[in-house]
């Protein structure tokens, strides 16, 4: 992004460095806005099961010294204290699993909620996009982003913010009552837990690179396969599958390599964490069988210092495996909030009082390029009036298409307007301009809905509009053929083919029935039979309307009310198709090369 574009929420301002761990959780916590309130009441309830945890070793050594006095000398046992002292703890450790089962059920439910806000976040961000970003950007990775990314927050955000804060309620809690119980035994105990703390980071800082790979290779795995597999057909006819193979073994390798230091790191730090606990519980027994001996403690304040031990030890090994979750929510965020932090489509307010247009459309000293510095449309100008057929001729990459994205606003002018009833419509929202037109263009798409709701794609059209239209396009026949008929599911573009598809969606433009109409070589993938057909239906569709007709077959566009040949973005020649040829130039060149031949 450039210096100018406005730096968006805070939560999407992520350091520059993509291992930063501490500023991707910062952004991540400021983006869960409200449902930190939850977050703060479940860590609230966690931590009151800690406190509470904690407190229960002192009775067991309350427990284990009075029993150990009988014993050795050889009283009786005070079972009315056992027993107060066991209802006690039972009472405790009870309201501990209730604040633990509250703070499950909150914590869970605020993470759902900010994976469900972040998709939504997501799919509307899509929408916002400029053409340009979804065109320069592979598919695979931003479905990866949409899917991946979004899970692997879903999963551990707020649990990682909870855990990690119990985890250190509970290391604190647990050395402080260690501290109160011996501070002799609680210093030998946490040398080996520091030792282990000095590990973790040393790990943790150096293995973060290997999380953010991760993502990153897992988001090119997808890039491949989506371009590999939708385009199959012709990656097969070119027998290109040996080059798209090892294209994907080479990224399936790093991936590999990738996710094998990750889990190798993920796994080690918990296996290590267990490992110092269980060297502690050698210190404390060792040590404290050494003070007992010398007669400054007693057998209750070991039986303390083991449970400590375990509470202090436990969620340091826990720490290990947070702090690998953590890193792939860091470097997951970072991902999605890059994504989200992209410069959107400026867009103008809703204009009141836009309704039908009547279809008089102005260009005025149209400028644009795609890349700045490199235009593709210089100066183009024309008015075209209501009902006009205008087709558009001229060479690939002459700027043919490039006029109909900035009709339908996919792309604003650099300088120039561009007028609809006299009305600019960067005046208009996108939303309103894109509804005075239908739009058919060469490479179809299809839902996997039905037929039906295809061709009525967001447009509240009867059955019999919509089966009205297919028939027109010669395609009724075929749904009603199917077992059941405009209500079998298409399954994609599975089962059609391209013409087909193509008919479908000039019957989706028909039942739209908006005021101008663009069609960009609408019937390049049909017979000449079917062709024709189509043709008197769209000749019927755009009575009235205004229409744009992008085409390279000539034959379907002589009866335009005008002819733009367009060349380097420039109009040279103009005029209807007679006069035209007449006029013995480009268009009578472009026309004799494709008659050639033809009587």
């Amino acid at each position: 992004m450039s210096a100018g574009v406005p730096k968006g929420p805070r939560w999407t301002r992520v350091s520059d460095k993509p291992r930063d761990l501490r500023s991707a959780m910062t952004s991540l916590l400021t983006y869960m806005g409200r449902e930190r309130r939850y977050l703060w009441l479940g860590m609230a309830c966690a931590l009151l099961a800690s406190i509470l945890s904690l407190i229960g070793p002192q009775l067991l050594a309350r427990i284990t010294d009075s029993i150990s006095a009988s014993v050795l000398g050889q009283l009786p046992v005070d079972t009315r204290l056992i027993a107060s002292l066991g209802l006690v703890l039972v009472v405790i450790y009870a309201l501990s699993f209730l604040l633990s089962v509250a703070e499950n059920r909150i914590v869970s439910g605020a993470s759902e909620r900010v994976g469900d806000r972040m998709r939504r976040d997501l799919a509307a961000k899509f929408d916002r996009l400029p053409v340009s970003y979804l065109e320069s950007h592979s598919i695979g990775d931003l479905m990866s982003r949409m899917t991946n990314d979004t899970d692997t927050i879903r999963t551990g955000s707020a649990e990682s913010f909870s855990t990690t804060a119990v985890a250190m309620t509970m290391i604190a809690g647990s050395l402080v009552m260690m501290l109160y119980t011996d501070w002799r035994l609680a210093v030998v105990a946490v040398i080996p837990t520091a030792l282990g703390f000095c590990i973790l980071y040393l790990v943790t800082h150096r293995s973060q690179k290997y999380f953010v790979e991760q993502q990153r290779d897992l988001g090119r795995i997808n890039e491949i396969v989506e371009e590999t597999y939708y385009g199959h057909d012709i990656v097969s006819t070119y027998n290109g599958l040996d080059g798209a193979r090892e294209r994907f073994e080479e990224v399936n390798g790093r991936l590999f390599r990738s996710s094998f230091r990750a889990r190798v790191a993920t796994s080690m730090m918990p296996q290590m964490m267990n490992f110092i606990s269980n060297l502690g519980y050698v210190v404390v027994c060792v040590a404290g069988s050494v003070l007992i001996m010398e007669g400054t403690m007693g057998y209750g304040a070991i039986v303390a210092f083991i449970v400590y031990i375990k509470r202090f030890n436990q969620p340091v090994a826990e720490l290990a495996d947070i702090v690998a979750r953590m890193q792939s929510v860091a470097s997951a965020s970072e991902r999605v909030f890059g994504l989200l932090a992209e410069e959107e489509m400026a867009d103008s307010p809703a204009m009141p009082g836009i309704g039908r247009a009547s279809g008089r459309v102005e260009f005025r000293d149209v400028r644009f390029g795609y890349v700045p510095g490199r235009e593709v449309i210089r100066g183009f100008s024309l008015r075209v009036e209501p009902g006009s057929k205008v087709a558009i001729v001229g060479p690939t990459g002459a700027g043919k298409t490039t006029l109909a994205n900035l009709l339908v606003r996919f792309y604003d002018p650099d300088s120039g307007e561009i007028l609809i009833d006299g009305i600019p419509t960067t005046s208009m929202s996108r939303g309103q301009v894109r509804e005075q037109f239908s739009m058919v263009l060469q490479d179809t798409w299809l839902s996997d809905g039905t037929y039906y709701d295809n061709v009525a794609f967001t447009t509240p059209a009867s059955r019999e509009e919509v089966e009205r239209a297919c028939d027109l396009v010669g395609i009724g026949d075929h749904i009603r053929s199917l077992p059941d008929g405009f209500d079998t599911v298409i399954g994609g573009v599975s089962g059609l083919s391209a013409g087909q598809r193509q008919q479908l969606a000039i019957a989706r433009a028909m039942v739209k029935d908006a005021p101008m109409i663009i069609l960009d070589e609408a019937t390049s993938s049909v017979d000449t039979r079917t062709e024709r057909r189509i043709q008197e239906a769209m000749d019927r569709m755009m009575e009235g309307r205004t229409s744009f007709v992008i085409a390279h077959r000539l034959s379907t566009i002589r009866n335009a009310d005008v002819i733009l040949v367009i060349r380097d973005g420039n109009i040279v020649e103009q005029g209807t198709h007679d006069e035209l040829m007449a006029l013995d130039g480009y268009y009578r060149m472009l026309h004799d090369s494709q008659f050639e031949g033809c009587e």
